[in-house]
């Protein structure tokens, strides 16, 4: 059986798929930033689950999910990333005194981040304090203060900070905040001798229609199940077909998508098949030449998560792809007989 649920984040499609084996903006505008040192990275504002800005007269709690974005508009798009240092290994939200942001050993908690596949980009990181852990956040919450919140970029284990996006935060007795949108901004210094000056210039853009989407043709498939006569072991197969990924959004905003795959350990009862054992071959059946599908995860030796299929920047006559998965679960010699289920999960971002 396949349960399927979509959950819209990020312009991720989250697909919960169950297998069964027999046998083996609504944006508010935002106030002006101000500049900060150490100078944040890039500009960082604090957005609602539910796609609305929140602005320095926004009382936040300490539980709230919030979600850090580069803008202060055009959030339903969910294209813009924030960009690590070329030398950083892994990001962290982290809490910290303001001043402290680049001396990991001062800050009050963190958590580790993740970037997006095959990228030094994090797009849209939950900065909810409460997610977050550390010997003084307790404190942090009971007293109030003043804090800065975001994204720092560091090695591997946070030992070293190469960079850091955030935002100023003032925290009342009890844990709910207020913010302030902060960004950093460079001038190019005058000539010797010469002189520069500003002119602001503003001006009104209009965003075409588009989306990027998939969909699957099923929410459950029944894997048939044989005994291999050469290995005496039980392999169940099966095929999903008919996943499509539509892509129909403007030249400027289609910037390729990657579809990535997880899968769950297979269990009946109180046994196990480690999801290492289901194979998965993707195929790309039509659509965008773009698009080619992911490689092979063969059964015995799989990784999850992998790429299921990913789709290069550009725009093409043909917005669908279409793709099909062909499922192999080789269940291990010895594994008692009944039905395992498992989940599998296909997500789907924008690059």
């Amino acid at each position: 059986m396949i349960r399927i649920s979509k959950v819209k984040a990020a312009l991720a499609g989250a697909l919960a798929v169950s297998l069964l084996a027999g046998g083996a903006a609504s944006a508010a505008h935002a106030d002006t930033p101000t500049t900060s040192a150490p100078p944040s990275l890039e500009s960082m504002y604090l957005w609602n689950n539910d796609e609305t800005l929140l602005t320095k007269d926004s009382t936040i709690g300490w539980g709230q999910q919030v979600l850090g974005y580069p803008k202060n508009t055009d959030f339903t798009n969910y294209d813009t990333y924030f960009q690590a240092p070329s030398q950083a290994a892994q990001p962290y939200v982290f809490l910290s005194p303001r001043g402290k942001e680049l001396q990991p050993l001062e800050w009050v908690s963190k958590a580790i981040n993740g970037f997006a596949p095959g990228t030094q980009t994090v797009l849209t990181p939950n900065l909810a304090p409460e997610n977050t852990a550390g010997v003084n956040l307790a404190a942090a919450k009971a007293n109030g203060g003043e804090f800065s919140l975001g994204l720092a970029f560091t090695d591997q284990n946070a030992a070293a900070v190469y960079g850091v996006t955030f935002v100023h935060i003032t925290v009342k007795p009890g844990g709910d905040y207020t913010y302030e949108p902060t960004t950093y901004q460079t001038t190019t210094p005058p000539p010797t001798g010469g002189d520069s000056k500003d002119i602001a210039v503003s001006a009104d853009v209009q965003e075409p229609a588009g989306s990027l989407t998939f969909t699957v043709p099923t929410t459950s498939v029944a894997l048939a199940t044989a005994i291999n006569t050469a290995t005496q072991q039980s392999e169940s197969t099966g095929s999903i077909t008919g996943i499509n990924v539509i892509d129909s959004r403007s030249t400027t905003n289609r910037k390729g998508w990657d579809m990535t795959q997880s899968v769950a350990d297979f269990v009946s009862g109180a046994n196990t098949i480690d999801k290492k054992n289901l194979g998965v071959t993707v195929t790309k059946t039509g659509g965008s030449a773009a698009a080619t599908a992911g490689t092979a995860q063969a059964a015995g030796s799989a990784v999850y998560p992998s790429p299921f299929a990913t789709s290069a920047v550009g725009v093409s006559t043909e917005p669908t792809t279409e793709l099909k998965a062909d499922l192999k679960l080789v269940a291990p010699a010895g594994t008692p007989a009944g039905t395992y289920t498992s989940k599998m999960t296909l997500t789907l971002v924008s690059k």
